[in-house]
């Protein structure tokens, strides 16, 4: 028996010794003959205690309708904790962690950024929910079950989950950056075309990476979105995965009014391409700060969401780029089997333009002459380039679209837009008729 992962349990004459097992989702206690006397599967109705305090350290398990101890060497108990804080309940959560600042209120929790205890480690958040709160707690470890299957940077890493107290506590990694409607509302950031490009083409490698472990989001907004430029590195961030779910897990109407995928609302199976479309909403607000559904509440948004009228012709008067309009119309194609994939839209001319080419051509046009004899007058020309350089990078910020759009004379006089156009469908099926028919009878 490995005498670094053993336990016991304390009795009047003799206590007995167990070797601790975890492995292929289950905890196994074996005795000394070599047999498992406990066999606990490991999943979020598992509760389970710590005693980290002093040289006899402990954790205390629900073993057939009864808690009992099991007392273990320090670095022991610190390798179970490690290994089963993303697989259990743990009842503990003041004694590790005091919650601080209020961040943000979600869908159905409240999030508090958090201070670890033992180092004062303060990058971590904590998602709280009551359970009095919830309808069906299998709501949260739906959630949980999702978190755990993350692995990408520009998700949130989950860390382990508590419930105490009759609340559950979600601990995850705290992800930096402003939301895109934070942004769009305060003008912190100029948010150009190429800064859009950007966004678009982050989000779209995420899409493609939920994609892969089949987790459709469900809500994807401005305000799950997070945009990072600390130390001048720029990233993008996708967070609260309250709504999510495996591909063909789940067919719920789920989202926030404004974003959802028409496919959503017809209450059958769907894929990833809900979020593509969601997606399709963010970048139209991106490109012309409106909503693509307008409302003055939140029932009439989701009303003209149901309807899913949609009009793009407005965009030409935002003189916004027809490549950006192309891809815009493919990703808000309302039939999901004709809707623009994610591999689709990585290889459309709006993300790939010439941008780096550009700059990249724009220097090799200046040969210097490495043999100059005045080093001054080399120095001098290097410095020129760079000026150069920047002032044509800052160009590109706003205008390097410029050559696709329409000329002022061509863009028509619009003095009101009533209504909509809903987007065409060329070449559909009898299925693809039935799911037209269905989404034309909500617009009623």
């Amino acid at each position: 028996m490995n005498s670094d992962f053993i336990c016991f349990r304390k009795h009047l004459f003799k206590d007995s010794i167990y070797q601790i097992d975890i492995q292929n989702e289950q905890l196994r206690l074996i005795n000394t003959s070599g047999k498992p006397k406990y066999i606990i599967p490991l999943d979020w109705s598992v509760d389970i205690s710590w005693n980290l305090e002093g040289q006899e350290q402990a954790f205390r398990l629900k073993v057939n309708q009864k808690f009992k101890w099991f007392y273990a060497k320090p670095q022991t108990i610190q390798y179970m904790k490690k290994q089963l804080q993303k697989h259990v309940a743990q009842r503990d959560f003041n004694f590790f962690y005091t919650l601080t600042t209020h961040q943000s209120k979600g869908q159905n929790g409240n999030v508090y950024e958090i201070l670890k205890k033992t180092d004062n480690t303060a990058n971590l958040v904590a998602k709280c929910i009551q359970k009095d709160q919830l309808d069906d707690q299998n709501i949260i470890f739906e959630e949980l079950n999702i978190l755990k299957l993350l692995n990408h940077p520009s998700l949130p890493v989950f860390e382990e989950f508590f419930f105490t107290q009759g609340t559950y506590y979600i601990i995850m990694e705290k992800m930096q950056g402003e939301k895109l409607n934070t942004i769009l509302n305060t003008s912190k950031i100029l948010l150009n075309l190429r800064l859009i490009q950007s966004i678009i083409l982050e989000c779209l490698y995420i899409l493609q990476y939920l994609e892969s472990i089949y987790v459709m989001h469900r809500d994807i907004t401005l305000d799950n979105i997070l945009y990072d430029q600390q130390n001048k590195k720029k990233s993008v961030k996708l967070i609260s995965f309250s709504n999510a779910a495996r591909v063909g897990t789940s067919i719920k109407i789920c989202g926030t009014p404004g974003y959802i995928a028409p496919e959503i609302f017809l209450e059958q199976k769907y894929g990833c391409e809900c979020d593509m479309f969601s997606l399709g909403c963010v970048f139209y607000k991106l490109l012309v700060k409106k909503d693509l559904f307008h409302g003055n509440c939140a029932i009439e948004v989701l009303q003209e969401n149901k309807a899913c009228v949609i009009n793009l012709k407005t965009l030409q008067l935002f003189r916004i780029p027809n490549s950006a309009q192309d891809l815009l119309g493919h990703m808000l194609e309302v039939n999901p089997k004709l809707r623009i994939s994610v591999s689709q839209a990585l290889k459309h001319p709006f993300l790939n333009d010439s941008l780096k080419q550009t700059i990249s051509n724009q220097n090799s046009q200046r040969n210097f002459n490495q043999n100059r004899s005045e080093r001054n007058l080399l120095k001098k020309d290097l410095l020129s380039l760079h000026t150069e350089k920047q002032k044509l990078e800052d160009d590109l910020d706003v205008d390097y679209f410029k050559n696709e759009l329409p000329p002022m004379s061509q863009i028509p006089v619009m003095n009101s837009v009533k209504g909509g156009q809903r987007i065409k469908f060329d070449g559909i099926d009898d299925d693809e008729t039935k799911f037209r028919t269905v989404i034309s009878k909500s617009t009623g």
